[in-house]
């Protein structure tokens, strides 16, 4: 697919965001991903791994850039779009599509609380909460404010993970771990990732609600290098999307060297567009 001459592509890109949010209006139906809850003394065990690799991790850059290609498929269609993806643990994230003269034509940031986005053809600039956004789309908000450094690069999130919950896989002995939502948050959703303890490699995640159905669940592609916690992972498969609809996204050039700062995910806006607030 050549994205330099997919000018229908470009001319849709800002269809793209919307679509990704629509696609998670309703969960899919829930597969048995685990068999059973371990015993106390076994989630322990599982709990000392965790803190192992979470202490292991915190040595690894916080910050990522790369070139990024993103392949939208479900039963009617199928698209991909390329662009550029910088991100700073643990929420912070900036994705600009430019065209093949590197002009920007749509842009998007996020700190995990509040969002921006530029629409060149437009010349509109958006601004607004995560939150409401989430709400006015109607979609789950742990899908919009989550950890997505980690769910991005294949790591355990930066925040301190208390094991409350370990679960076995139903085909092999991985296990599934809840993730308890940061802070004082009232998520009736839930978040779990996917272990591998033997290797302590992360494989994945898996995003529940309420009534325990599939709201997303990204798994990791290839094999990780060796038990190196901080390389990022390169390929990444959002599945389990209302209406079959699923994610590819691949990270290519990768950089982690860059030091990014919260102010470099603002972004900067040309004084003749429209501001638009969402609050």
């Amino acid at each position: 697919m050549n994205f330099r001459e997919n000018k229908r592509g470009r001319r849709h890109i800002t269809l793209l965001w919307p679509a990704v949010l629509l696609c998670l209006l309703f969960g899919g139906c829930a597969g048995k991903h685990w068999s059973e809850t371990l015993e106390e003394e076994d989630a322990a065990e599982i709990a000392e791994i965790v803190s192992f690799m979470q202490e292991e991790t915190r040595s690894c850059p916080n910050s990522l850039d790369a070139n990024v290609l993103v392949f939208w498929e479900n039963p009617l269609a199928k698209n991909g779009v390329a662009g550029y993806l910088q991100m700073l643990s643990p929420s912070f994230i900036k994705f600009v599509l430019s065209n093949p003269l590197g002009q920007p034509v749509y842009a998007i940031s996020t700190n995990g609380r509040t969002f921006q986005s530029l629409e060149t053809l437009q010349r509109k600039h958006i601004r607004g909460n995560i939150r409401s956004l989430a709400i006015r789309k109607e979609v789950p908000p742990i899908l919009l404010s989550g950890d997505w450094f980690a769910y991005l690069t294949g790591r355990l999130p930066e925040r301190l993970v208390e094991v409350q919950e370990v679960n076995r896989d139903a085909s092999d002995q991985t296990v599934w771990l809840h993730l308890p939502p940061p802070g004082s948050s009232f998520e009736t959703e839930k978040a779990y990732v996917h272990l591998d303890p033997e290797k302590r490699e992360v494989l994945g995640y898996l995003f529940l609600d309420q009534q325990g159905r599939t709201l997303a669940e990204i798994a990791y592609k290839g094999q990780q290098n060796g038990t190196d916690l901080c390389t990022p992972r390169e390929n990444i498969e959002v599945t389990g999307l209302s209406w079959g609809a699923e994610l590819r996204i691949e990270l290519q050039e990768i950089r982690t060297d860059t030091q990014f700062q919260e102010e470099d995910f603002s972004l900067p806006v040309p004084p003749e567009y429209e501001t638009q607030l969402r609050p």
